[in-house]
């Protein structure tokens, strides 16, 4: 066992492990929990000498060839031999936690808490500085550090950093916009009455020149973490713009795009300035632009919405409410905005033969009428709904039914040049 109140020293002992035999070892990391709670009540010096305790309690406890070096203020690494198995590192981790957690501090102090990442070494271990940075992310990010007295996460095993994912996402998004990897791709929204399409949602797929296709629950929830979400916003409302004014020069038909508005945009005072910087760019028919903005965004934001709607209105777009009936269904909502618009949740087109199902379509369609609301049901998949939905009268249908989402070439080629209807 050894130790030193040292960075430098415990990169040394790493480099040294990784040159003989680093597959017996793991790097942990490891901090006193609330230390700085214990600056503040007891004062500097006490915690300093609760870090040398601490230091002395793991130095102890260490075995042969095992280091422990004291970093900074509550902050640890230790260079262990680690065992493979995950209940054979639970066990470890349980009995060097006691060590620290019940060593005698005094009646003053109490037990002292700790949070420890692992990360375990392979036969090709990585630098130190990565090798630390693996084990700080894991006790950082562990779920159950706010849950509990102690915790700790083994890296690979019961924690990935998804944060390398993120940076190769920031760095990659950029690049696939310049050189169109990203696609706008449209799903048609079928009149129930006549099958004509001459409406549609605007989505968004990635395919790699390398990976293909990638699957947009891969990237879109990474690109609202890291505030990307809004520069695709305005990437796939340029080229709605671009279609609509393209189409009615060639074929002198109007085709009306939804455009989702994504929770950074909805939230931001000034959003509205971007797409109008955009639209004056590429000026189309204004009664061909229509925002979506989801229900689980806009619950409890009735003030919010109604400043994004009459931004929007005034402007000459047109507003819907996407999702309605997901989990939230805020009727306030609709009674105190301007919609144009509710698209059903496809949350309620999962068992036709469910009565109870049937009576909230209905009701959902007759208070969609009475406050003349267009209505569309989205994600229907088989033809009873869409006779139903019929009978109700609701206005469209946008679904696995009729049509999948399709490239905008695709669209383009069969409903504005060969006027394709869906049989309804």
């Amino acid at each position: 066992m050894s130790g030193r109140n040292d960075e430098q020293w415990m990169k040394e002992r790493y480099e040294e492990v990784c040159r003989k035999n680093p597959e017996e070892y793991a790097l942990i990391s490891l901090k006193i929990k609330r230390f700085r709670i214990f600056n503040r009540l007891f004062g500097r010096e006490a915690g300093d000498w609760l870090a040398g305790q601490v230091y002395e309690a793991i130095r102890n406890w260490l075995g042969e060839d095992e280091y422990v070096a004291h970093i900074r203020l509550g902050y640890f690494n230790l260079l262990v031999h680690m065992p493979e198995d995950y209940d054979e590192i639970f066990q470890y981790v349980i009995k060097l936690n006691a060590q620290i957690r019940d060593w005698p501090y005094g009646e003053a102090y109490g037990k002292v808490y700790s949070g420890m990442g692992v990360y375990r070494l392979t036969n090709q271990p990585e630098d130190f500085f990565t090798a630390q940075y693996n084990a700080d992310i894991c006790r950082v990010e562990s779920p159950e550090s706010v849950l509990r007295n102690s915790h700790f996460e083994v890296y690979g095993k019961t924690h990935h950093d998804t944060n390398l994912g993120s940076y190769n996402m920031e760095q990659n998004i950029r690049p696939a916009m310049d050189h169109e990897d990203i696609k706008l791709y449209l799903q048609p929204k079928v009149d129930l009455k006549t099958g004509e399409v001459t409406q549609a949602e605007a989505l968004v797929r990635w395919i790699d020149p390398q990976k293909g296709m990638i699957p947009v629950a891969e990237f879109l929830p990474e690109l609202e973490k890291n505030g990307l979400i809004g520069d695709l916003d305005l990437y796939l409302f340029e080229r709605v713009c671009k279609h609509i004014r393209r189409w009615l020069e060639v074929y002198g038909k109007k085709i009306r795009i939804s455009v989702n508005l994504s929770s950074d945009m909805f939230n931001y005072r000034y959003f509205f300035k971007y797409y109008e910087e955009v639209y004056e760019k590429f000026p189309c028919p204004k009664d061909c632009i229509e925002f979506e903005l989801l229900e689980s965004i806009v619950l409890n934001q009735v003030d919010q919405v109604q400043n994004v709607v009459e931004q929007l209105r005034r402007f000459g777009f047109s507003c819907s409410l996407d999702d309605f009936g997901s989990g939230y269904s805020s009727f306030s909502v609709l009674t105190n905005t301007q919609l144009e618009a509710l698209k059903i949740d496809r949350s309620l087109f999962r068992n036709e033969n469910d009565p109870r199902e049937r009576v909230l379509i209905r009701h959902i369609l007759e208070s969609a009428k009475e406050l003349k609301l267009k209505t569309v049901a989205e994600g229907v998949e088989t033809r009873g709904y869409v006779e139903y939905l019929k009978s109700l009268g609701c206005d469209y249908v946008q679904g696995y039914v009729f049509y999948r989402p399709m490239p905008v070439e695709e669209f383009e080629e069969r409903f504005l040049k060969n006027g394709e209807r869906a049989r309804v």
